[in-house]
């Protein structure tokens, strides 16, 4: 996919989910109630999930730290973040998660890592996360599990020479094998798929879930037959399991 291809699959895909919204109830759970709130988000992108926790934690100000590797992101983020009152100060940088050593990377209170981990391997995620923890007082981890919605992924990743990317189980491991000390908590998120979706919405769906361009009809009815596939049909829609595991970390 294109890189407008790739977005507008994403926003079909996230629009048919709660799982941001039930992640960001967690993370605010986990941040809790205080006057201020230092955070960096690794990952940050477009600053989808940043911007809704920064609405919801239960924080007098905010000053937020971001890193993405997507030049355009991170204007749109910075343009964003300034127009919030909330916040009261903001650095968004052009950098990788790998970066995590860079000196223009302050020090704050929490780290914040949103389905961006399981994009590495275990060895170069895992050098990131104990890095983070110089950094940062709290780590908060949130990862997919590797179930059949996420197995594509993990495939897709494994062409690219991901080796043991970070899903939820392997992270748990490396964890424990490196004597880390972690709380985690399942968020059951589902994906719910009315079957009166328009076939475009449907494709994009499908194509975005495939993590590669769909190779069959584009007729409504083979599309929804797809979609079911991945879930159970019931009352009007197609239910699909979306859980996340977020770690708390030190």
């Amino acid at each position: 996919m294109d890189e407008l291809d790739y977005n507008t699959c994403n926003a079909t895909f996230r629009s048919l989910t709660d799982q941001q919204r039930l992640m960001v109830e967690e993370t605010s759970r986990l941040i809790g109630a205080d006057a201020d709130l230092e955070l960096t988000s690794y990952g940050c992108g477009f600053g989808m999930f940043e911007l809704e926790l920064i609405a919801r934690v239960p924080r007098r100000t905010v000053w937020f730290q971001g890193l993405d590797t997507n030049g355009e992101a991170v204007e749109r983020l910075r343009a964003t973040l300034a127009e919030l009152p909330k916040v009261r100060g903001h650095r968004v940088l052009t950098a990788s998660m790998a970066d995590v050593a860079d000196l223009r990377i302050t020090p704050t209170e929490y780290g914040l890592f949103v389905q961006s981990l399981c994009y590495l391997g275990a060895d170069e995620g895992m050098a990131v996360l104990k890095e983070a923890r110089n950094r940062h007082r709290r780590l908060i981890v949130a990862v997919p599990p590797l179930n059949r919605l996420n197995g594509p992924f993990a495939e897709s990743l494994a062409r690219q020479g991901i080796v043991r990317p970070l899903f939820a189980r392997t992270l748990a491991e490396e964890l424990t094998r490196f004597g880390v000390e972690f709380r985690s908590a399942t968020v059951g998120a589902e994906i719910t798929v009315p079957v009166s979706e328009p076939a475009h919405r449907l494709l994009e769906f499908l194509t975005f879930a495939r993590h590669q361009p769909w190779r069959g009809g584009t007729g409504r009815a083979e599309l929804l037959d797809a979609v079911a596939g991945l879930g159970t049909v019931s009352a009007g829609c197609v239910r699909i399991p979306h859980p996340v595991e977020v770690f708390s970390i030190g």
